[in-house]
């Protein structure tokens, strides 16, 4: 793969990571209500553009990368490596997650769907943006009759029906977010046909994407004070996901000629696990502080968060690999077998 590629792809999945913070960070989690101060559409404005839609680069991402691995290695091989990258860490952070809900919040197995919250079988898991690693792995499964369809079907009318079906179809058990597979597929499409990516690039489509992007959450935070319908609501997130995944790759193209922000990317999937616990315990301390919702003390903790959750995890996975190295391989899926072209996330 060529290497200024490389850099930009590793700088978008440190970037999409800590963008992710937004959506998750107290009390709207990246919802869209109703609006009452400007602090409060400031928060939504910035979780929804910045937050929500810088995840579908990562799953562009991931279904580029898989084409990569999936002529180099043993199919069987690819699967066995994908259980320990993804379902291990998925499966050891919720139980982590468990231990502190009965400590924090005393749950107990009882309040909760266990498969679920374990396994994320069917619905959110535990530490609910760990979905998409279950979600991933389902597209990786999948990945030989998505490189098939590729190189037979029409690639437009199959990412248009695609997208149609996770507009429509909002409770597929296969996918908890059936929008994965659209970008994943849009990913493998790029690789297979061998896509020139210059063609997303530069000043020019990124400001117009950047502009669709601010006009379509605009439009979802005004339709939001009434009763929109939720086929609307959906449509219009997943045509913000397409220019938002075009405005993150700009944005990480730059980012990786002017920075080294992509030193950071073989351990951004450490804050990516973790980032949920982190921020709830900085909610919890800024409750202690007296630091109310929505006012402007909230908003500049708000805006900083993903550098203090960033710098939190980063701490917290060093003192963890010099105490217990050998969890490593739970928490980050870090192998023995190295697939090194396959890291999608």
């Amino acid at each position: 793969m060529d290497n200024i590629i490389s850099k930009n792809i590793s700088t978008a999945r440190v970037i999409c990571i800590l963008s992710l913070v937004y959506v998750h960070f107290p009390p709207f989690f990246g919802e869209i209500v109703e609006i009452h101060s400007f602090t409060e559409y400031l928060a939504t404005l910035i979780s929804n553009v910045i937050g929500r839609n810088s995840v579908p680069l990562l799953s562009v991402i991931s279904g580029y990368l898989i084409v990569k691995t999936f002529y180099k290695y043993d199919f069987k091989l690819l699967l066995k490596n994908k259980i320990l990258t993804l379902l291990i860490p998925l499966v050891t952070w919720n139980c982590i997650s468990f231990i502190k809900d009965l400590v924090i919040n005393s749950s107990t197995i009882e309040n909760i769907n266990a498969l679920n919250y374990f396994f994320a079988i069917y619905d959110t898991p535990g530490i609910v943006p760990l979905y998409f690693l279950r979600d991933i792995f389902i597209c990786v499964m999948l990945t030989p009759a998505l490189i098939y369809i590729s190189t037979t079907l029409n690639t437009k009318i199959t990412i248009l029906t695609l997208t149609l079906l996770s507009i429509f179809i909002t409770d597929s058990y296969i996918f908890i977010n059936d929008a994965i597979l659209v970008f994943f597929f849009v990913g493998i499409v790029i690789a297979k046909k061998n896509i020139n990516l210059k063609i997303f690039e530069g000043k020019y489509i990124t400001f117009i994407c950047l502009l669709c992007l601010l006009t379509i959450i605009n439009i979802r935070i005004y339709i939001t004070q009434y009763d929109s319908d939720i086929y609307i609501n959906t449509a219009l997130t997943t045509f913000a996901r397409f220019f938002g995944a075009i405005v993150f790759w700009n944005i990480a193209c730059f980012l990786s000629k002017t920075t080294r922000i992509m030193k950071h990317s073989s351990i951004i999937f450490f804050t990516f696990c973790s980032h949920t616990i982190i921020i709830e315990i900085m909610w919890r301390i800024a409750l202690r502080c007296d630091i109310t919702s929505m006012s402007y003390t909230y908003l500049g903790l708000f805006i900083i968060s993903p550098v203090l959750v960033f710098i939190i995890s980063q701490m917290i996975y060093k003192v963890m690999m010099v105490t217990f190295p050998k969890i490593e391989i739970m928490l980050t899926g870090k192998r023995s077998i190295k697939i090194l072209d396959s890291k999608g996330l």
